[in-house]
């Protein structure tokens, strides 16, 4: 019998046939997002979903395309500092660095934070989102 070899490319190097399309939305009072990459030349799939905030790669796609609102932190007006240590985990010191100068936050995610309302409507989808 011949010995037969097979290549197989889990994964290609973005070409320019590779589409890449990243979303968050807030869905049932919480922050959703969803990655996806498709390239046709390699009939390459990935996608990934999760709740909360996305992983940094995502998130970083997300704020090259939409950009970010700055929100101030504390205070009357500003976004409940428990609030933000619960949705981005963040230590204290960084919690008082936020106080002083604001947290820079995605669109969805500055709606989720600073619109109670958007945190309970059961899809307030971002550009792009499905459904």
């Amino acid at each position: 019998m011949a010995e037969q070899q097979m290549y197989l490319t889990l994964h290609c190097e973005p070409c320019e046939d590779c589409v890449q399309e990243d979303w968050q939305s807030i869905r049932d009072g919480e922050l959703h997002w969803a990655g996806f990459e498709h390239c046709p030349r390699y009939e390459v799939y990935v996608c990934d979903d999760g709740r909360g905030v996305p992983p940094p790669w995502i998130r970083e796609r997300i704020v090259a395309r939409e950009g970010t609102v700055h929100l101030p932190v504390g205070g009357p007006d500003g976004v409940p500092i428990a609030l933000l240590r619960r949705v981005y985990g963040l230590s204290i010191a960084e919690v008082a660095a936020a106080r002083k100068t604001g947290y820079r936050a995605t669109p969805v995610e500055a709606r989720y934070l600073s619109d109670p309302d958007a945190a309970t409507t059961p899809s307030a989808a971002g550009p792009g989102a499905p459904g």
